[in-house]
């Protein structure tokens, strides 16, 4: 799995995980056991193992989290002017080129997401232009350096407070690290594009799996087509062993970079996965989250071909209010980065849809995306209609 844009180092990653998984094994009354965190000598693949099981299945999973967080680290200790630089040119890149509007055609609830730091920012602008001009209404000497000074302070306070505080900051380095990355300018994340490819590689040559799944929430939902399809490039027979291959995307938010008219080489690299026939794709997506595509199948928006008789991707779509108690959903549905985090955590409410019970029962992913499968199997104890 890699996620998405966010600082989390792989101990926090697993500290949610770990708290989620047995949330996951309560809601389903199942036993659950997670193994002690690894981490690779280079630090950027962790790895915890799963055990999970009912009176008549076991299953064990291995799970491994694709860690790039001192790269969005290294993006976050950027002088501030530097920040604003790459933000704003990123900014007008997707307007000029129409991809902003392409955000409106096809969700506009993302289109707003997209606009959100912009807006932030000309507020911060205004309220600094106001503070300067109540300086300027006061004749004394220096009256114009002190409203210059008084406005620049004013900027750099809100953004570093409120716009720390409301992910203003975030944003902004999330988007210019798509615009860089889309454009082939992020020369630190290719290598690790291609060592997590070696990994995928390493996993299907290794015959110890039934499924592997290569999944990618938020902006890892990019990458991680990125990563299958390096690997299928590096290595095209990696598909032919025993194991099932499924990509699976949720709360993604691939299209911020597929939409993008410069983005050929990703659009093209997607389509050798649709060209593989042994490779399958499943994509869940939610209303409730603003922060993905929803009722949008990402092939087509990128006019990816299916070659071949099967779906691609299985899109699906989930509400979120049925994965939660009526209190827990009431108490977090007005945030919207619970929301999109609901993906990957463990639901309180049986549903079709939960990530866990998707990386650790018995069902495939495809299977279970097929069927709308609630339960660990069909017509289990667990399942509903």
């Amino acid at each position: 799995m890699i996620g998405g844009y966010e600082p989390k180092s792989s101990d926090a990653f697993f500290k949610r995980t770990n708290r989620e998984y047995r949330r996951f094994g309560e809601t389903w009354q199942l036993q659950t056991e997670i193994g002690p965190l690894e981490i690779s000598d280079d630090g950027h693949i962790a790895t915890v193992n799963l055990e999970t099981s009912d009176t008549d299945w076991q299953v064990k999973t291995e799970f491994n989290f694709l860690v790039y967080n001192e790269l969005v680290l290294k993006d976050f200790a950027r002088p501030l002017p530097v920040r604003l630089l790459r933000y704003f040119t990123t900014f007008f890149d997707y307007v000029l080129t129409g991809t902003a509007f392409s955000f409106f055609r096809t969700n506009w609830r993302f289109a707003l997401y997209f606009l959100y730091p912009a807006i932030m920012i000309t507020l911060f602008i205004l309220a600094s232009l106001g503070a300067a001009k109540l300086v300027l209404a006061f004749d004394f000497p220096g009256h114009t350096s002190a409203a210059t000074f008084v406005a620049l302070a004013v900027f750099t306070a809100l953004i570093y407070r409120i716009g720390g505080r409301w992910f203003v900051l975030h944003l902004m380095d999330l988007w210019s690290f798509s615009r860089y990355y889309l454009h082939g300018k992020r020369n630190d994340v290719a290598p690790r594009i291609q060592l997590y490819a070696k990994a995928v590689i390493e996993a299907a040559n290794s015959n110890r799996f039934d499924e592997i799944l290569l999944v990618g929430h938020s902006t890892g939902g990019a990458l991680i087509l990125d990563i299958a399809a390096t690997a299928l490039a590096d290595a095209p027979e990696f598909t032919d062993q025993n194991a099932e291959i499924t990509i699976l995307t949720v709360g993604s938010t691939a299209l911020k970079i597929g939409l993008h008219p410069a983005a050929r080489e990703f659009r093209q690299k997607v389509q050798t996965l649709a060209d593989n026939a042994h490779i399958n794709w499943v994509e869940y997506q939610s209303h409730t989250d603003i922060i993905n595509f929803y009722k949008t199948n990402p092939a087509k928006e990128m006019n990816v071909k299916n070659t071949h008789s099967r779906e691609f991707p299985i899109v699906r779509t989930v509400r979120i209010r049925e994965m939660l108690d009526p209190e827990i959903y009431k108490r977090v549905k007005k945030n919207f980065f619970r929301m999109h985090y609901q993906f990957i955590m463990g639901n309180t409410r049986p549903y079709y849809y939960d990530f866990f019970m998707i990386c650790c029962a018995p069902l495939s992913a495809t299977l279970r995306a097929n069927e709308q499968i609630t339960g660990a199997i069909p017509g289990d104890k667990n399942e509903t209609t």
